[in-house]
């Protein structure tokens, strides 16, 4: 079957993106024509078509576009123009903590150097006198950071990416291993985890995915890995003269007690569970608590560099040699904080002794599980499939993943040359979130968007706050998920509010010159308007469809029949 060629398509695709073996795809068999398969791809593997493009994708054909988005290759010097504007992008994490400073932080620190008496100077000077701090020593507001770089990226990485599959994956996977700047410690660290453990590896292994993650800050941070540690011995409270043998061993040590207010030290499973739950295997894996509090034990002592005059002590302490201590970037593993006593994860026995080479064996045992292939696949299938995917699909794709040891861009192409994918064009049934329909939109009108923050305002009225959902669940994927009545009111409003340009800092390319809008009637505007935003569908159709809600004796002028194609079902679902 075709489907079983994926491993060796991929290779080719890889090594040469531009003369890359065809994929098999199958939309014909379900009656499609080319341009038809050129809009359905654009829909489930982009954020929606551009102007014109849905006649580019055809043309080029939309297995070597497929193909091309797999090797996610294609230069994008208008993104990479507009990235410029974001500089956190560019800089390492301790270099964001010296750059985006808090106010309290900013305050003692003005306060020490003597250029600042909080007691004596008004709310209004202070404002004043912190803004040039500031800008003298180039340093940045921290609310800065997540307002206006974090969030204004993400959009403008959406809307103008030329790797468009890549962008809808990084959506995907960090909505999968989610963390939120609604947690202090992970707050600053959220755009560097995005950055460097989620992007980068959307189309490569599973596995580089899952170790990048549960190294990085951000999730030791939101999952509370950071706090988790082995006990002291009784009486030896401060952890001084430990030694990684003599962690979890007999003999006067204390057993990894659960961490609870106040505790100092102890045993926190947060992570360990959503590791398996969230992240891997799924809630019907096949794992027992048991083996959350072995994986738990396997992952103390996994930790984060602090920043300042600590991180300066641990860096003399591991160039002099310290065999406690090891690290990897920004990750820390203390061995003097690590459970070394035996342990028994998913029925593997780990000896006494081990070290960080623990955890990274759990990671490799976990994404080698049938049930994270099953797992994966099931959560793929229903982004790009239908909320309810079929079961031989997944099955295939599953195959797939364990065949090729969780190659993410055969699984995807395994999906693409599915007849059950294609047959989904007939249905349109995956609603579009808030944050894929605002991206939609504003590519369908081809928008130069130049302040993104009141478009994150919209999101938020819709219910989605980029990088602001707090269960590690992430966002679901289902309809009903974003169905409640205020969000579908708001919906509206936005297409009503884009349509006539009264959202701040977003220009529409693509709607004519208030002077020529009145000489559109109300059919030649849904002609036009409905071809720009539902390509390759029955326009007449949609037409006639949004002309049955419009009195013959009330003609709309074309800002408001734009409004309506973006509130249409049509337009909502892709």
């Amino acid at each position: 079957m075709a489907w079983r060629l994926v491993p060796v398509l991929l290779v080719a695709l890889l090594a040469d993106a531009v003369h890359a073996v065809e994929l098999q795809l199958t939309y014909r068999e379900v009656g499609l024509s080319r341009k038809e398969a050129a809009a359905f791809l654009l829909e489930r593997f982009a954020y929606g078509p551009r102007p014109g493009e849905v006649e580019k994708v055809a043309k080029l054909g939309p297995a070597t576009w497929l193909a091309r988005q797999l090797a996610a290759e294609a230069p994008e010097p208008e993104l990479d123009r507009r990235l410029k504007a974001f500089p956190a992008l560019a800089m390492t994490q301790v270099e964001i903590h010296e750059v985006y400073v808090p106010n309290g932080p900013l305050r003692r620190r003005m306060q020490t150097e003597g250029v600042l008496d909080p007691a004596n100077t008004s709310r209004e000077e202070m404002r004043k006198a912190m803004a040039e701090y500031r800008k003298e020593h180039g340093l940045r507001p921290y609310n800065r950071l997540f307002n206006r770089e974090l969030r204004g990226q993400k959009l403008v990485r959406a809307v103008y990416g030329e790797n468009q599959l890549a962008e809808v994956l990084t959506d995907f996977w960090f909505n999968h291993f989610n963390v939120t700047t609604r947690n202090r410690g992970a707050r600053s660290r959220v755009l560097t985890y995005e950055r460097d453990a989620i992007r980068p590896h959307v189309l490569g292994k599973f596995r580089a995915m899952l170790g990048a993650t549960a190294k990085h800050p951000a999730m030791l941070y939101y999952l509370d890995n950071v706090r988790s540690r082995m006990a002291p011995p009784r009486g030896n409270r401060s952890g001084r003269g430990m030694t990684g043998g003599d962690a979890g061993m007999a003999g006067g040590m204390m057993a990894a007690a659960p961490a609870g207010p106040g505790r100092k030290f102890g045993l926190n499973e947060n992570y360990a569970r959503e590791l398996m739950e969230l992240h891997t295997l799924g809630v019907d894996g096949g794992y027992t608590q048991e083996d959350v509090t072995e994986v738990a034990r396997v992952l103390t002592g996994w930790g984060v560099m602090p920043y300042g005059n600590r991180r300066e002590r641990i860096e003399r302490r591991i160039a002099s040699g310290n065999t406690n201590l090891a690290r990897d970037g920004e990750f820390l593993f203390r061995k003097r904080w690590h459970d070394a006593g035996a342990k028994v994860v998913l029925g593997r026995t780990f000896p006494p002794g081990g070290g960080v080479e623990e955890g990274e064996s759990v990671l490799d045992l976990l994404s080698e599980h049938p049930s994270t292939a099953r797992f994966i696949s099931t959560k793929l299938a229903r982004r790009f499939v239908s909320d309810h995917p079929p079961e031989a699909l997944v099955r295939r794709m599953a195959e797939t993943f364990a065949e090729t040891e969780g190659d993410l861009a055969a699984v995807i192409a395994t999906l693409a040359q599915s007849r059950a994918f294609w047959a989904e064009a007939r249905k349109r049934s995956k609603l579009k979130s808030p944050f894929e329909l605002v991206v939609s939109s504003l590519r369908a009108l081809d928008a130069n968007v130049r302040r993104s923050r009141p478009i994150m305002q919209w999101l938020d009225r819709m219910g989605q706050p980029l990088y602001g959902y707090t269960p590690p669940t992430g966002h679901p994927d289902y309809a009903e998920s974003w169905m409640n009545s205020g969000a579908l009111i708001a919906r509206m409003n936005f297409g009503v509010h884009l349509a006539t340009g009264r959202i701040k800092g977003v220009w529409l390319k693509r709607l004519p010159k208030r002077r020529h809008r009145d000489t559109m009637t109300t059919d030649e505007a849904l002609s036009v308007y409905g071809a720009l935003l539902l390509p390759a569908r029955d326009a007449r159709a949609v037409a006639a469809e949004v002309r049955r809600t419009i009195p013959r004796d009330a003609e709309r002028k074309d800002m408001q029949v734009v409004s309506m194609l973006l509130a249409s079902p049509e337009f909502q679902y892709r």
